[in-house]
């Protein structure tokens, strides 16, 4: 290898947790990715609340303004409540974007643990059978 690869390589593993905790670290791990779960589930729910709350308040607006089309002031409605009405819509959207985006990082989160336990266990193996 060259020296340069050989540097990463030991910089990267020098990050890794020391094999003789591993036990320890696979604890940690499992409560972090059961603690982020739960903040999803939690987020999840929430997301979807305000979401379906502001879908419910814009079509509310639009109702509203569509009561009373005659009158001279309805145009001047129309305009104020459609644009909360855009407002609500967005913030909800926003919401949504805002969970799919955590539960994205979560998933990333969850594959990178599971393939540094991986690389724990082999360096752990390798150790254990003299090879390393």
């Amino acid at each position: 290898m060259e020296p340069k690869s050989e540097g990463m390589r030991e910089g990267l593993l020098s990050r890794l947790p020391r094999p003789e905790n591993l036990a320890d670290y696979r604890k940690e791990v499992t409560t972090l990715l059961e603690k982020n779960e739960k903040t999803l589930r939690r987020q999840a729910w929430y997301s979807g609340a305000i979401w379906v709350w502001m879908v419910l308040l814009g079509t509310a607006f639009f109702l509203l303004v569509g009561q009373h089309p005659d009158k001279p002031r309805a145009a001047w409605l129309a305009a104020y409540m459609g644009s909360f009405a855009c407002f609500f819509l967005i913030s909800g959207a926003v919401e949504l974007l805002k969970y799919f985006i955590n539960r994205a990082r979560v998933e990333v989160l969850k594959e990178t643990k599971q393939v540094q336990l991986q690389v724990l266990e082999l360096h752990d193996l390798l150790r254990k059978t003299g090879r390393l």
